[in-house]
């Protein structure tokens, strides 16, 4: 069901073996708190920048309708004010943190992100085009191991299931095909 708010977010995803030596020490990221409500197709998110500065706070709404890809979701965003935020926080929720670094490969720009917690090890690029077509013309950047953009398993929704041990036996068993 379209929404008259909600928007196609194209994008792909590749799996990282390790975090690029051009990133290793930058303080250049943006943290990311997810919280995925319990229950709901809604998300939580705060970004802060490497001082710790909160620059956003947003309640998402991603989903994948019944005629779209893998390529493609449909996602609505909610900007949210301190007061706002803090009361949505004290809902259950499911929490995934990552750093997110930005990375040129060529021409094309990408997400990277670093998991912690129970996902420490996960490392993903991302890139996001504005038409199928576009999207499809992104080549494998040249440091990223496999493609994982038709996995399900590397959704944030899914990731956020996982524990500690259960993302290293899929990292190893990714990694060594």
């Amino acid at each position: 069901m379209a929404h008259k708010y909600a928007q196609i977010e194209r994008e792909r995803r590749w799996l990282l073996a390790t975090l690029p030596d051009s990133l290793q020490n930058s303080q250049d990221y943006q943290r990311i708190e997810d919280r995925y409500i319990t229950g709901t197709p809604l998300r939580l998110r705060r970004m802060t920048d490497a001082t710790g500065q909160i620059t956003a706070r947003k309640l998402t709404q991603k989903y994948q309708a019944a005629d779209q890809t893998a390529y493609a979701t449909t996602i609505t965003n909610f900007y949210l004010d301190e007061v706002s935020y803090a009361l949505l926080e004290t809902l259950p929720a499911q929490i995934l943190v990552k750093k997110r670094y930005t990375l040129a490969d060529g021409r094309f720009q990408f997400s990277i992100d670093q998991f912690n917690g129970p996902l420490n090890g996960l490392i993903l690029a991302e890139i996001e085009q504005p038409d199928m077509h576009s999207l499809m013309q992104v080549p494998h950047p040249t440091f990223a191991q496999r493609e994982v953009t038709e996995d399900p398993r590397f959704t944030g929704g899914a990731l956020v299931h996982l524990t500690a041990v259960q993302c290293q036996q899929l990292l190893q068993k990714i990694l060594s095909n």
